[in-house]
């Protein structure tokens, strides 16, 4: 052999020798480059163009063998039309066909999920895409595993649950950012501002909308960059940057108006408007601000979303309250009343009710201020959100005192002496009634409080320390429990047992029957063990298949027997409630602590006696004693 072909066959060796041996499915692939993925794009570029297509090729073939991916980009296409109910008969025709590759099973499963977030099943749409989730991270499928954070954002973002969306969304741009994709994490980046300036979280939100409006106006995608202009002066208006703010709200309209888009128009005229007003209150910006929300009234009067022409005639009863204008600024609250009458009970019928009661009370008409309060009363009760106490309890003791006048006016008339007394009598007895109920209502608030406090401090702390699949305590916990054992033991001289147990051949369970399986496996094995072992045994999980258990007031022979029939219940489960061929067995180390040591001593003892239990068998316990 020459010296090049020595040297060619050297570098040969050493490369295959220091390649690192990726199991199958552990490959990592980020973005799929496939028909399907052309065809998405082909739907972005050409939505009609290509939706004509698709129905020709599913009309004309219908045996063929590529028929499941035009079933799926047309079931895409009618998603993004909003027809739902057409695009999930499609998608399940998808999945079902024979054709169908795991992977297109994946695709497939996603967009039902999207369409069943849209159509408000989100019970059913979240299980489908953790299912999705753990597919494509086993499979190393980067691209998919992002696509489902994504809509599993969405689904949240749809019930109202913005810190799981928000979770959900980073999860997903840091693995856009690691991974080329499809995806850009630009446009995640879009989202997750998005929710930042709902939160008032307006640093941070301007962190990842500066990056998605980038990222527009360098892809000249001048609809993405209206709406992203249209949030970053919000969020710039949020930090008292008023000139950017004008910048970005100016940007927004020009482009909305250019592109016929009237809910963006609307919301950004107003948000321009609330603006200047919030800057100064000269004449000028009085009008300016006016002049705006006239033309987003009237450019909302005919939108499908009543919300946006809702929030333009609050804005100008708003200003025209402001104004001193009071029957102006009635006529619109009332107005806007009516546009929302139809709709579900919500925050804005709370906002418009007490705009009105605020008109009203201003204005000084008694009656109708007592008639207000009512209605807001009502409506906060339905949606229980809280009064502004101070001034509704005022109100609330007019409206009781004029009841109790009006129902007693026939003993007014008696004589005026006793209409003076009686009159007197009532109005105390009425002033201490509301006070006495106001305080029994505080009172109640202020224990359901407590008592919610005091669960949501329980689910925190037991979260906290619980490992979630066996429900035993966690590395952390068990193994500060530990160290209170110790530290008691100097003060009571009283011993205690340690435990470290594992599953035998747990990994070959995984392999050969899935990673379910081998999760109902560590489920049968904690439920068997609490159904065991009495109240005095801490069990805690150390992470995978290993467990410590640390027994208190039993001897090390009675603790070795209940091992054993512990071993015995679990041989019995496993056959009966996981499969027939499966019989679950553990080792065990065990180890009696009858003076101080350290957490880190007790764990190595344990750790080897297990070791021992291994080596000479498995399915057994070994002990090693402790002075």
């Amino acid at each position: 052999m020459t010296k090049t072909g020595l040297f060619v066959t050297s570098l040969l060796i050493t490369f295959f020798a220091l390649k690192p041996a990726f199991p199958k499915t552990n490959l990592i692939n980020p973005a799929p480059n496939d028909d399907v993925i052309a065809g998405i794009k082909a739907l972005h570029r050409s939505p009609e163009k290509e939706m004509a297509r698709l129905k020709s090729l599913l009309d004309s073939n219908q045996s063929s063998a590529k028929r499941h991916e035009w079933l799926y980009l047309y079931a895409l296409g009618k998603e993004k039309r909003g027809e739902y109910g057409e695009a999930l008969t499609l998608v399940e025709r998808c999945i079902d066909d024979a054709n169908t590759s795991a992977l297109m099973q994946q695709r497939a499963k996603l967009l039902k999920a999207k369409i069943l977030s849209n159509t408000g099943d989100i019970e059913e749409a979240i299980g489908i895409l953790n299912t999705i989730k753990q597919w494509s991270m086993n499979h190393g499928v980067i691209q998919l595993n992002i696509g489902a954070l994504m809509t599993l954002g969405a689904a949240f973002e749809n019930i109202k649950e913005p810190k799981l969306a928000l979770n959900n969304y980073l999860s997903a741009y840091d693995l856009a950012t690691q991974f080329k994709t499809q995806v850009p994490p630009s446009h995640i980046a879009g989202l997750i501002g998005a929710i930042f300036l709902q939160q008032s979280r307006f640093a941070e939100a301007k962190s990842y909308l500066n990056e998605a409006y980038e990222f527009a106006v360098k892809k000249k995608n001048s609809v993405n960059q209206s709406h992203l202009a249209e949030k970053l002066a919000r969020v710039e208006s949020g930090l008292s940057n008023f000139t950017a703010a004008m910048e970005f709200y100016d940007t927004a309209i020009n482009i909305a108006r250019k592109n016929n888009d009237f809910p963006l128009l609307t919301s950004a005229l107003i948000g321009k408007g609330k603006m200047l007003l919030g800057q100064e209150n000269t004449v000028k910006t009085t009008n300016t601000a006016h002049l705006l929300f006239e033309e987003a009234a009237s450019l909302a009067r005919n939108l499908e979303s009543k919300s946006i022409y809702f929030d333009s005639l609050i804005a100008l009863s708003r200003l025209a309250l402001a104004n001193g204008d009071k029957a102006q600024a009635l006529e619109k609250v009332k107005l806007a009343e009516t546009v929302i009458e139809n709709t579900e009970v919500g925050f804005p019928h709370l906002e418009a009710a007490y705009l009105k009661l605020t008109i009203l009370e201003a204005s000084g008409d008694k009656q109708a201020t007592i008639d207000g309060l009512k209605q807001y009363i009502a409506l906060n009760e339905a949606i229980t959100e809280s009064l502004d106490k101070s001034r509704i309890q005022i109100l609330r003791t007019l409206y009781e005192l004029d009841e109790v006048e009006a129902e007693n006016s026939d003993l007014k008339a008696i004589t005026n002496l006793q209409a003076d007394k009686i009159a007197l009598n009532q109005q105390r007895n009425v002033l201490l009634a509301v006070i006495t109920g106001l305080f029994l209502i505080l009172s109640a608030l202020l224990f359901i409080l407590y008592v919610k406090r005091a669960r949501y401090q329980t689910r925190l702390e037991r979260l906290a320390t619980t490992d979630g699949l066996t429900r035993f305590y966690n590395r952390a916990k068990i193994l500060e429990l530990l160290d209170g054992c110790l530290k008691n033991i100097e003060n009571t001289d009283q011993k205690f047992c340690v435990v470290m147990l594992d599953i035998d051949f747990f990994k070959s369970i995984n392999d050969k029957y899935g990673h379910k399986m081998g999760d109902d496996a560590l489920r049968l094995f904690a439920h068997t063990a609490r159904q065991r072992f009495p109240n005095h045994v801490d069990m805690g999980r150390l992470g995978g298949e290993e467990f410590l258990f640390i027994f208190h007031g039993t001897d090390e022979h009675q603790i070795y027997e209940q091992l054993d029939s512990f071993r015995q219940m679990l041989k019995t489960a496993s056959t009966h409630q996981l499969c027939e061929e499966i019989k679950l067995t553990f080792s065990a180390g065990l180890k009696v602590v009858n003076s101080p040591q350290s957490t880190t001593a007790i764990l190595e003892d344990t750790d080897r006696a297990l070791y021992e239990a291994k080596e000479t068998g498995r399915d057994k316990t070994a002990i090693i004693k402790c002075l």
